[in-house]
């Protein structure tokens, strides 16, 4: 049994920046945050990170330093406005992943999971919006912890109480196979986001895939043996 552990942003869905502007409201009137956010790239990072450097930035002081209550706080309006957001379906599947997960599901020999950064509740509001949430039956995710390698590890964890002998993390950027690798875990890289083919290869993706419009060929190489 191959567990197939699938980062969310970029890899699942996309959206025109309706992440940030959900953040971004949430800061509130933190203009020293909501500065450092439009000069951030947030792929690949955890909700919580994400938040916790805004308010590092905020204050001038070193994120480990950030009251984690405050953080709290943040991630909580966040999902307020991340709702608001879904509900006016600023998100959408990554066009040809519906019919990947399709063919996925439909075998006996793979469980189909989450390994993202997205808090769960976020994740799940992302997913409901798009048709793709119901396809997942486990996952890792940021409000289980904030380094991207223990959330693998979760994932990992959960996929092996299913049954699970073998796994491999799906992302479209090099944090997601380093957080992999650390974790122990394979990768494949999808150039569906930010990162080309070159630059996913380069950071060890065992398996890399330009995008999702052959669900025949994509679910092979998902499924293939791994180097």
């Amino acid at each position: 049994m191959r567990a197939l552990l699938f980062d969310l942003d970029g890899t699942l869905t996309r959206s025109a920046g309706a992440g940030a502007r959900a953040l971004g409201k949430a800061l509130g009137a933190r203009l020293r945050a909501t500065e450092e956010l439009r000069k951030m790239r947030l792929d690949g990072m955890t909700d919580r990170a994400i938040a916790r450097a805004l308010l590092a930035a905020e204050r001038g002081t070193e994120p480990a330093k950030v009251v984690e209550e405050e953080i709290d706080h943040v991630l909580e309006q966040y999902l307020v406005n991340l709702e608001r957001e879904c509900a006016a379906k600023s998100y959408e599947a990554i066009p040809g992943v519906a019919a990947v997960l399709d063919r996925l599901c439909a075998r006996n020999d793979v469980l189909l999971g989450l390994c993202t950064g997205n808090l769960e509740r976020g994740a799940q509001l992302k997913l409901a919006c798009t048709g793709l949430w119901e396809r997942f039956r486990f996952g890792g995710y940021g409000s289980d912890a904030e380094p991207r390698p223990e959330i693998v590890r979760t994932a990992w964890k959960r996929a092996e109480a299913l049954g699970a002998k073998e796994g491999l993390v799906i992302g479209d950027t090099p944090r997601d196979i380093l957080a992999a690798h650390e974790a122990g875990l394979p990768a494949c890289g999808v150039a569906t986001g930010r990162w080309s083919v070159h630059d996913l290869s380069v950071h060890g993706a065992e398996v890399v895939l330009a995008d999702w419009s052959d669900p025949d060929r994509a679910s092979s190489l998902l499924l293939g043996a791994l180097r």
